[in-house]
């Protein structure tokens, strides 16, 4: 069940949205909000860094990273 707070501001990412990194090397910078996590009055949004489609390395252990609102740009499909 979710419980609103007010004392909370709204996410300003949803689930789903495409979103640009603002500097993430020279692959693809496009990624897909997966998961929307709140951390001490802070919104963190979870995004794919490295595609298994892409790069297929065994020196990447964890493809996801928690990323704050500063990091993304909103895509406009």
């Amino acid at each position: 069940m979710w419980v609103k707070n007010p004392h909370c501001a709204k996410s300003a990412y949803v689930l789903g949205q495409r979103v640009m990194l603002c500097a993430y090397g020279d692959g693809t910078k496009q990624r897909l909000i997966l998961e929307v996590v709140l951390v001490d009055k802070f919104w963190f949004y979870l995004v794919e860094l490295v595609s298994l489609a892409l790069i297929k390395t065994p020196t990447i252990f964890n493809r996801f990273s928690l990323i704050g609102k500063k990091s993304l740009v909103r895509v406009n499909v």
